[in-house]
């Protein structure tokens, strides 16, 4: 019995290795199989090696020498001069600000109170002058126009009444040196019957007419008289009656004629009086802020009279006082405006202001500013702006212990923007040394500042050096790297040197 069980222990132990090879067995050959089975591809198919990118195309050089020919050397004009050390003032940093020009710079108000009907100004936006920023429905304004409306049609009726009375009283010159001729009254009423005498046709007829039957009664009795048909006192009343008649008839042409021309005279004055009612009520929509051409509405008073129906009374336009830019905007259609409320600003910024604070310690240097300074801006580097000084402060702040400082300086770019912050460089009471060079050698070429120097291969070759930048001073540029004092430069025909250069890589990149 105990020689079968130690016969089974062995039989386990020796089986548990040849199982553990099995199963490594199984498993090798289904991870082989296992791409044949469930995608289709052969188990003895070498795995795919991807191929490396192509190298990229290196770059062409870039030329930094340039060659010209003997004749390109003539006409460039390239003249050269050493590289030298002056002392200059050393600067003082000055931080300010960018300000708009506030001699330029309006909060645009309504003059007259309304609605907001259309805005056609959006901010940041160029207007000129003249341009329709905004239309308000105004009552106001209505009223006041409809007031000049009928101030017109005043005038016209004026003017009407006194075409009429100059009419007449141009007749009435002309009829009574007729009269005095003794021209027969039905003469005179067929020659006047289409021209206007009004009031004084009656009043001058009756009494030419009165007067002729006097006379001729008069000159009857007369002849009859003279015969002695007829006693004395008949002759004696006929010619008292003529004389009667004839004082009658010329206080009637003396009458008619100043009636006449005292009635033109009012009529041309309630012409000028009328004129000046159109005026005034022009006047009044000027001051509500719309302006309307004066001698139109006097010429063309007539206008008024004809149907305006269709006339937009309310309608209040404001407009740009001066050329600028929208820098506020507050104005929405549908918004009450009152006459205090900012519906826009605008501000002219073709010249801004320069603020800035001078600390008491560098207070020495503002005389010598000679009526200009320099500043930089962060956003342009390399840059110098020079600024007119209009102002310096007569005191000294007790808290910061600065004077303040205003300067003006053209924009005709906008590159400097309100509320910029800039720096103000001035020359300070200090020296230095520093290696300049003529303004005209410096040229950018892609982005760096450089220079030409000849190459010492022969006088037509020239290659580009690098510098960094210092100040600027009249007409010379100091150099605080990239070159050292008494090197040669060009110093004439540096731009016709970077076109060529420039011209040379582009036919090398071709």
């Amino acid at each position: 019995m105990s020689v079968v069980l130690t016969s089974r222990r062995w039989s386990l132990k020796g089986a548990l290795p040849w199982a553990a090879l099995g199963l490594c067995l199984v498993l090798l050959l289904s991870n082989m199989w296992h791409d044949t089975l469930f995608h289709g591809r052969s188990p003895v198919a070498s795995p795919a090696v991807a191929e490396p990118p192509p190298s990229p195309r290196a770059a062409p050089a870039v030329a930094t020498s340039v060659t010209l020919p003997e004749g390109k050397l003539k006409a460039a004009g390239v003249r050269t001069e050493p590289a030298r050390t002056e002392v200059l003032p050393v600067e003082v940093g000055v931080p300010g600000r960018i300000d708009a020009n506030t001699d330029r710079r309006v909060e645009i108000r309504p003059r007259a109170s309304g609605v907001v009907r259309e805005v056609h100004a959006l901010l940041g936006q160029r207007v000129t002058k003249g341009d329709v920023l905004v239309v308000l429905d105004s009552p106001d304004i209505g009223s006041a126009r409809l007031t000049l409306r009928a101030r017109q049609r005043e005038l016209v009726t004026a003017r009407n009444e006194a075409d009429w009375k100059n009419q007449v009283a141009a007749n009435v010159a002309q009829l009574i040196p007729e009269l005095r001729k003794g021209v027969a009254a039905a003469t005179i009423e067929q020659q006047y019957a289409d021209r206007p005498l009004g009031s004084n046709r009656a009043l001058l007829l009756q009494a030419y007419a009165e007067y002729e039957i006097a006379s001729h009664e008069a000159e009857k009795t007369s002849d009859l008289r003279k015969r002695e048909i007829i006693g004395e006192h008949p002759f004696f009343l006929a010619q008292h009656t003529r004389e009667g008649a004839q004082a009658k008839y010329e206080a009637a042409l003396e009458q008619v004629r100043f009636d006449a021309n005292q009635q033109k005279l009012l009529a041309d004055q309630q012409v000028r009086q009328a004129e000046a009612a159109v005026i005034d009520a022009a006047q009044r929509l000027r001051i509500l802020g719309v302006s309307e051409d004066v001698a139109h509405l006097l010429a063309h008073a007539s206008d008024a009279v004809g149907d305006t129906s269709g006339e937009d009374v309310t309608a209040y336009p404001i407009v740009a006082p001066f050329d600028g830019i929208i820098i506020g905007k507050s104005a929405v259609p549908s918004q009450k405006a009152e006459m205090n409320d900012v519906l826009f600003t605008l501000a002219d910024l073709s010249t801004v202001w320069v603020i800035a604070n001078i600390n008491e310690s560098d207070l020495r240097v503002l005389p010598d500013l000679h009526g200009s300074i320099r500043l930089t801006a962060t956003a342009y580097p390399g840059r110098t702006f020079v600024a007119k000084l209009l102002s310096v402060g007569a005191q000294v702040d007790p808290t910061t212990r600065t004077v303040p400082l205003l300067a003006e300086t053209p924009n005709p770019d906008d590159l400097l923007k309100v509320g910029m912050f800039i720096r103000i460089v001035l020359d300070g009471a200090n020296t230095e040394r520093a290696v300049t060079v003529p303004t005209a050698a410096v040229v950018e070429i892609e982005g760096r500042k450089v220079v030409f120097v000849p190459s010492g291969k022969d006088e037509r070759t020239f290659t580009v050096r690098p510098v960094k930048l210092g100040r600027e001073v009249g007409d010379r540029q100091a150099i605080l790297a990239g070159l050292a004092n008494g090197e040669t430069v060009v110093s004439s025909g540096a731009f016709f040197l970077k076109s060529e250069l420039i011209l040379q890589n582009e036919t090398e990149e071709d």
